[in-house]
């Protein structure tokens, strides 16, 4: 692991510390919320020109999904000593969309592989190709190909290793995302022995009432300036140009993840498809809408939203909400959103 990562377990740790040195035994309705989970648990291209955009379709869809990156950070950045802890991260988890966040992590992964210069390269090639008897050439050409082959881009040089960066970056995101639902976990127990973890707090309704209305208040998510760039034709999006949160080494050094599981490939392939589009400057709305999806996510991370408001209807203290955050806030998310890499089991 690297020491930078070391360092940022370490400063997240010491911000938990104060209540994680002993862990007493849970209450009943602690055992009750658990019970209840359970049963619910289901670097850029060298440029020769600078590259302005002609749609930002891919990125705003993508700050979705950054933008739960930034709600996790946040978290992360909070002392846990009171309860305005559990009630601003329920805010902030509850907030997501699943559609936009399921959609929001096809297009990042595209951003990412759109950044993998061997990927680069090889569109830049494909984008060189001259015209043949029966066979489009240059930027036409390629469109035409992932047109008529959605795995087409798979096909590639370069695209295992731009498939090797998305995998890695799912596997860190959601080691970091885990790392701090085990914390809130552990919180929760820890909390017990606190005067104010213990203290009633307002109605479940009406802090799932609350969350919607932090939703509808907080307006889009915002898509960033990106230094775009291109090299021979290929647009990168240049990801280390824009603030911590877009890069693709935000999570927690996590070990290398594999296609395995059923139907990852047809993901993958629509992910290789948005960022050689991208690459092209043959994006709009449309296209991103078609091709940036994942039913399997949607559902998963249907049901986390689901499970959470029926886990925090249960809860009449924040060491109880601390408990619903962390298995179904943050862990479930980290599920629904890394199974493309995940292991089969």
């Amino acid at each position: 692991m690297s020491r930078n990562r070391l360092q940022h377990r370490a400063t997240i740790a010491a911000r938990f510390a104060p209540l994680t040195q002993r862990r007493p035994i849970a209450s009943k309705r602690l055992i009750m919320i658990a019970a209840l989970a359970a049963g619910f648990a289901v670097t850029g291209v060298s440029a020769d020109t600078l590259a302005q955009p002609k749609d930002e379709a891919l990125e705003r869809t993508a700050a979705n999904y950054i933008r739960f990156r930034e709600d996790v950070a946040a978290i992360e950045a909070m002392t846990f000593d009171n309860a305005k802890v559990t009630r601003e991260a329920h805010r902030r988890l509850a907030a997501h969309d699943s559609s936009e966040l399921s959609a929001g992590w096809v297009a990042y992964a595209a951003l990412v592989a759109a950044d993998t210069p061997e990927f680069a390269n090889a569109l830049k090639k494909e984008m060189k190709k001259k015209k043949r008897r029966n066979e489009l050439g240059g930027a036409k050409g390629l469109l035409s190909n992932l047109a008529q082959d959605p795995s087409y881009a798979r096909k590639l040089p370069g695209a295992k290793t731009a498939i090797a960066a998305v995998l890695s970056m799912t596997a860190n995101d959601g080691a970091r995302i885990a790392a701090l639902g085990e914390a809130f976990k552990t919180q929760a127990y820890a909390m017990q022995k606190t005067k104010w973890g213990k203290q009633r707090i307002a109605g479940s309704q009406e802090r799932i009432k609350e969350a919607s209305t932090y939703r509808r208040k907080r307006g889009a998510a915002a898509a960033p300036t990106l230094a775009r760039s291109t090299d021979g034709g290929a647009i990168a999006p240049s990801l280390a140009s824009a603030n911590e949160n877009w890069g693709a080494n935000w999570g927690e050094d996590a070990p290398a993840s594999a296609m395995s599981e059923k139907n990852a490939q047809v993901i993958m392939d629509r992910v290789l498809n948005l960022a050689a589009r991208y690459s092209t400057g043959a994006l709009n709305s449309k296209v991103v809408s078609v091709y940036a999806k994942n039913n399997k996510s949607d559902r998963c991370l249907s049901m986390a939203k689901l499970t959470l408001d029926q886990c925090i209807a249960a809860t009449r203290t924040p060491y109880e909400e601390a408990f619903c955050l962390g298995e179904h806030g943050l862990n479930d998310i980290a599920t629904c959103v890394g199974w493309v890499g995940a292991p089969s089991s």
